[in-house]
């Protein structure tokens, strides 16, 4: 007898058996072996490997337009916005913007400005009453005029550009008033007191020397504390030494 019976692939394709021993007669194939054999045909057959990579290039081309279509989405999502420009009309007819990143500047005179802190404002007369939201600082009515003896009263919005940097300014910081563009005056903080209780006008009085007092909030209620930064004149040469010159 043969050592090697036939294999079950022979027999699924209702091959006559060989060897002696394996001399019935040839059996019809079970319908379990034909379907088997349609099933081979049609996962390996040359037609059906031509359809799965057709339908492999299918798939592909539909996920590369998926990605396609996805990628600039999330590109405009993430891009940068387009800038805004906000001018504020000065006494003189120039314009100045607000000294944020994201906003064209163009400087007027006279304004206050300190790199060291960010900020870089207009100075224009106020009412007294709650600011627009601006790149302005306000002057007090009937506070000392700049650059004389008295008490010159400012107060603007605490936002970047604005006021919002004299949250982190140290006694000894140094800001620059440009009265005009040749003519500088520099003012050294000597005093921060950063809750001022918002009924106490005590501030807004007259002194016998000259003097910034710089007023901006500590958060957005008509009755919250005041934020309030007291600075002095120095000279030129300590002025430009402080501030790099600018």
């Amino acid at each position: 007898m043969d050592e090697n019976p036939p294999s079950f692939d022979d027999l699924d394709a209702g091959a006559e058996p060989q060897g002696e021993g394996w001399d019935e007669p040839p059996r019809r194939p079970s319908p379990l072996a034909r379907l088997r054999r349609r099933l081979r045909a049609l996962l390996f057959g040359t037609t059906a490997r031509t359809q799965i990579t057709a339908a492999s290039a299918v798939t592909v081309v539909l996920t590369l337009i998926g990605v396609s279509l996805f990628v600039p989405t999330v590109h405009q999502r993430f891009v940068t916005p387009p800038q805004t420009t906000e001018h504020v009309t000065a006494a003189d007819g120039s314009t100045v913007g607000s000294g944020n990143d994201n906003v064209d500047v163009t400087k007027v005179f006279p304004r206050l400005y300190s790199a060291k802190l960010g900020i870089d404002v207009a100075i224009q007369p106020g009412d007294g009453k709650t600011p627009p939201v601006r790149p302005i600082a306000y002057q007090y009515p009937r506070t000392a005029p700049l650059g004389q003896a008295g008490n010159t009263y400012l107060y603007a919005h605490d936002r970047p550009g604005m006021f919002f940097g004299l949250h982190e300014a140290r006694v000894g910081d140094v800001v620059t008033v440009a009265v005009t563009a040749s003519e500088k005056l520099y003012f050294r903080i000597t005093e921060i007191h950063a809750s001022v209780s918002w009924n106490d006008f005590s501030w807004l009085q007259a002194s016998k020397d000259e003097r910034l007092t710089l007023q901006t909030c500590n958060l957005s209620g008509d009755y919250d504390p005041r934020f309030i930064v007291v600075a002095k004149p120095v000279g030129a040469a300590e002025g430009q030494a402080a501030t790099g010159g600018t």
